[in-house]
């Protein structure tokens, strides 16, 4: 792959020489990358999914096209990983991703310690392009700008005229270095406090289902119903939801027998990602997410929604800063930085993080909603695209996790499940009925 000049005159004093050019043969995985590639299985396969429904069937030739195309503007996604002593690493390759049909369930493990696969799928499946991606390369915003790219090359290449492309991402465009750089580790700071230690939440009393299968209901809505139910409590439509998501979580726990009520009382965290990139200037297309977890403590009594509401409202103003990101990106990068750590050998590292991962960083939240915001694309295609939705990736502990994504005007609430029981999206979707919203639920798996 080519160097960059400019770059390289710059020498830049990270504290990781590896870092400096990043535009190579080889470059480390990000801090979350390290984590989400080691504990990848098939019970968590760490895997989330996009997929843009077409007005036409999707032509698979034309969409290998299309892949083929983009991926010079997308040189740190043709990578897979390379295995190394003590962690692993990317290493680009001249292979291309190929076109593949549908698998039978949505977001399953991909092998990518075999080092012989790309870390995501591409799949054509009757009007829909999907894509499947490993969190390991990169977060929720950079699987999106991948897929409107590659929507926009498939269309162009049947012939449909693009004047605007806006924020799409064009095959001709040359990549730029400050998509490949380490964000977390661009903004560690030493001798930063940690935050402060949390304790096991709540969990549904659910059994899991075998592993690489997951069910999926959808709900959708009109995003202005919601956004004006959100005004009138004064909160953002993520803030209404999460309260919406702790509420039905407060009265599964209450329903519960008495004996079992008295041994899962435990607080109930939702834990809520955030694009670091809007509060931290960055345009890496590598992973740069933080997170918070709102909630409530049961111990304290019943909750109403207006006290629930309050508090995720209050939560959010006190940790969506940029201190409180820097504190948490420094805590992150400084567990995988630690000495100690990096001078034991992968393999033995792979007995231990796996199910440190599951106790210490699962264990601690009781359900996931990610929220990335409104989305389009250019007003030439608008009509061949008749939607893009979010699944996300499944967790072991969590049974239950909800991906938001509004495509102009409609709002997409997707619900994935490793559980056969489906309490928590018929409360969730009757409690937005109950509070006036038109919502039209479909099972999709």
């Amino acid at each position: 792959m080519d160097r960059n000049p400019e770059k390289e005159e710059q020498k830049t004093s990270s504290t990781n020489p590896e870092e400096e050019s990043p535009i190579k043969e080889k470059y480390r995985i990000d801090t979350a990358g390290t984590l989400f590639s080691t504990v990848s299985s098939p019970k968590i396969p760490c895997v989330y999914r996009f997929w843009a429904t077409m007005k036409d069937l999707v032509k698979a030739n034309d969409l290998q096209q299309a892949l083929d195309n983009i991926m010079p503007r997308f040189p740190f996604y043709q990578v897979k990983l390379s295995r190394g002593f003590f962690w692993y690493k990317w290493k680009t390759t001249t292979d291309k991703p190929e076109v593949i049909r549908e698998p039978e369930y949505p977001c399953q493990h991909i092998p990518i310690r075999s080092t012989t696969v790309f870390p995501y799928r591409i799949i054509a499946s009757y009007n829909k392009i999907i894509i499947e991606f490993n969190h390991s390369l990169t977060d929720g915003f950079g699987g999106l700008t991948f897929l409107k790219a590659l929507i926009a090359e498939y269309l162009r290449i049947q012939g449909h005229v693009i004047h605007d492309w806006g924020d799409v991402f064009r095959a001709d465009q040359k990549p730029s270095p400050e998509e490949f750089e380490y964000s977390y580790r661009k903004n560690f700071k030493i001798g930063i406090p940690k935050v402060g230690k949390i304790y096991p939440a709540f969990h549904l009393p659910f059994d899991r289902v075998k592993p690489g299968v997951s069910h999926v209901i959808n709900g959708k809505m009109n995003v202005n119903d919601v956004l004006k139910l959100a005004k009138e409590w004064k909160v953002t439509l993520t803030e209404f939801l999460t309260a919406v998501y702790i509420d039905v979580l407060q009265e599964i726990l209450h329903n519960l027998p008495r004996r079992q009520y008295r041994r899962l009382k435990r607080p109930i965290r939702i834990m809520v990602p955030i694009n670091a990139r809007n509060i931290i200037p960055s345009k890496t297309m590598r992973n740069f997410t933080t997170f918070i977890s709102p909630g409530i403590d049961p111990r304290q009594g019943k909750f109403t929604f207006e006290e629930i509401i309050e508090l995720v409202h209050h939560y959010k103003n006190l940790h969506l800063t940029e201190k409180s990101i820097i504190q948490q990106i420094s805590n992150f990068v400084a567990i995988a930085a630690n000495p100690g750590l990096a001078a034991v050998p992968y393999f033995l590292k792979l007995l231990f993080i796996k199910p440190v991962y599951r106790q210490s960083a699962e264990s601690l939240f009781s359900a996931f909603l990610t929220n990335m915001g409104k989305t389009s694309i250019p007003v030439e295609l608008s009509e061949e695209v008749l939607d893009i939705q979010l699944l996300p990736m499944t967790h072991l502990y969590f049974k239950s996790s909800c991906a938001v994504l509004t495509y102009f005007d409609d709002l997409n609430i997707n619900f994935v499940r490793n559980v056969k029981e489906k309490k928590v999206e018929d409360l969730f979707f009757n409690r937005l009925k109950e509070f006036g919203i038109d919502v039209n639920v479909s099972e999709i798996l």
